[in-house]
């Protein structure tokens, strides 16, 4: 096994450096995400969500444990 020369040890660090940078390029012109959590408002379905409409679930009644089978 030999050992690596200040100029292969250069080479290395630059291609690494490259492979770094085109990544983050990539990060950065990638479109932006489009999923219900990182565009629905914050707090949604909770009476404190900033849009009046989204306040209240259609599934609301659904998601509520009834007050006869809480402990």
């Amino acid at each position: 096994m030999s050992r690596k020369t200040s100029k292969e040890y250069r080479e290395e660090k630059a291609r690494r450096e490259k492979a770094l940078q085109t990544e983050i390029a990539m990060a950065i012109k990638a479109p932006p995400i489009k999923t219900g959590s990182a565009t629905d408002p914050p707090y949604l379905f909770t009476c404190i969500c900033p849009d009046p409409d989204r306040r209240e679930s259609k599934y609301a009644p659904m998601l509520r444990i009834h007050k006869s089978m809480k402990r």
